[in-house]
């Protein structure tokens, strides 16, 4: 009756959502499935086993990394279960102007369920590592509101390695929940499936088309629903021939920034402990958190070079880390170059920029108030900031976005949401316009 593009967070939910009304249902996945005991605690190794390119997936001019899930569970398998509710008065009617009006009670509905079926609570304070206990002083010490995130486990035992899998069964991802749960109920998950496009009848979707272990297959349905994220989605369409005069792909854009780091005079022990864990509510244009990581993904982003990054390295033990980002603008696009491989042409531009300093200035001053010796942002020139008056040196130092080690986990569009065929991409019955 359906076959469903992708079992990350949407696609997983969709799939139980039909097969727990009776519909006979398959789900294609372009990542392997893995037995989450198999999960190591192994940066490289996870990174291959894991992670879309590798976690190598970049924009086109190689100033951004975009880090995405690719397995089966998609990016929940890899990500810090925090579970954030939208601010609805604020998007709402953002969406209602754009010519997409979505009703509120459904989408409080289906967040009240979700919570409950993925376990969602307050963070307890015991499971996060101490820079966070950093983050929260120096947020009360510089006025800022802080809090411990709510987040989707069930009896964590605080290891520190939920980007990599988590081999304990204890973040409630997709793949030990809704997928499980989905194929409990009859639908069938197909991982490794390559180059998957849909096969249309004129205009009316009737299956899917892919290479799953060097043989081209065909999955027959009703009904065709694409849930491969923000970039995958765009690719399965364009690469089905649907492009809808070249609406299809474009206004990508991400929650996007770069991590800051600080220094503290004793031992914190930061990768002790859940990894992000606090949020620090400093305006409604940047969205500033704290967070920790295993050594060598945190040396890729701590600045400096040969020995003065080697001789900071050292003093892992001392740091304390976290994120500042922004809602980029919707400048970015999704094609297919010849070889009809998906390209992401985006930039952070100008304005972007302009926030983003203004929030790893926030930021530093919530380290330092916390008793931050010294604050590193990540940035390609050594910089250092241990003062108020430091503060400068960022608007002096960062003039254009790749000045900065800049990137996210969290794209988002590339196909419009509008009740205007000529605008959108899909109607708000989450139809394709057209088909």
């Amino acid at each position: 009756d359906a076959v469903v593009i992708g079992s990350g967070a949407g696609g997983s939910v969709m799939a139980f959502e039909l097969a727990r009304r009776g519909l006979d249902v398959t789900v294609v996945e372009a990542g392997a499935r893995w037995d989450p005991t198999t999960f190591e605690h192994d940066e490289l190794a996870m990174f291959v086993r894991a992670y879309k390119h590798s976690g190598l997936q970049g924009t086109k001019d190689h100033d951004s990394l975009i880090v995405q899930g690719f397995t089966v569970g998609g990016s929940t398998v890899i990500n810090n279960a925090i579970f954030l509710r939208a601010d609805l008065d604020r998007v709402l009617s953002d969406w209602a102007e754009a010519g997409a009006p979505v009703e509120r009670a459904p989408l409080v509905a289906a967040y009240e369920e979700l919570e409950d079926a993925l376990h969602v609570e307050a963070m307890p304070e015991k499971l996060a590592n101490k820079g966070a206990q950093v983050f929260l002083d120096g947020c009360k010490a510089t006025g800022i509101r802080g809090e411990l995130l709510k987040h989707n486990r069930n009896t964590c035992i605080g290891c520190g390695w939920c980007n990599y899998g988590c081999r304990y069964d204890r973040k409630t991802s997709m793949l030990v929940t809704y997928i499980p749960w989905a194929e409990a109920r009859g639908a069938r998950v197909l991982d490794r499936c390559k180059d998957v496009e849909v096969i249309a009848s004129g205009h009316r979707a009737r299956g899917v088309r892919f290479v799953r272990d060097g043989e081209e297959q065909v999955v027959e349905a009703d009904r065709v629903v694409v849930s491969a994220g923000a970039i995958g989605s765009s690719g399965v369409l364009l690469r089905s021939g649907i492009d809808l005069d070249g609406r299809v792909g474009r206004g990508l854009h991400m929650l996007g920034g770069l991590f800051v780091t600080a220094e503290m005079e004793e031992p914190v022990d930061g990768f002790d402990g859940i990894g992000l864990c606090a949020i620090a509510h400093a305006g409604d244009e940047i969205v500033i958190e704290s967070y920790f990581a295993p050594p060598l993904v945190f040396s890729l982003r701590l600045g400096g070079w040969f020995g003065s990054h080697f001789n900071r390295m050292l003093r892992y033990r001392h740091f304390v880390d976290g994120g500042a980002m922004v809602g980029t603008d919707p400048t970015g696009v999704v094609k297919l170059n010849r070889k009809k491989e998906v390209e992401i042409d985006f930039a952070f531009s100008q304005r972007d920029l302009e926030r983003l300093v203004a929030g790893t200035k926030t930021l530093a001053r919530i380290y330092l108030g916390g008793g931050a010796l010294r604050v590193f942002p990540s940035s390609y020139e050594l910089l250092e900031i241990a003062s108020e008056e430091d503060l400068g040196l960022l608007d002096q130092r960062i003039k254009r976005p790749d000045d900065l080690s800049l990137g996210s986990a969290h794209p988002q569009g590339g196909n419009a949401m509008s009740e205007d065929p000529g605008k959108g991409v899909v109607g708000t019955d989450f139809r394709v316009h057209g088909y």
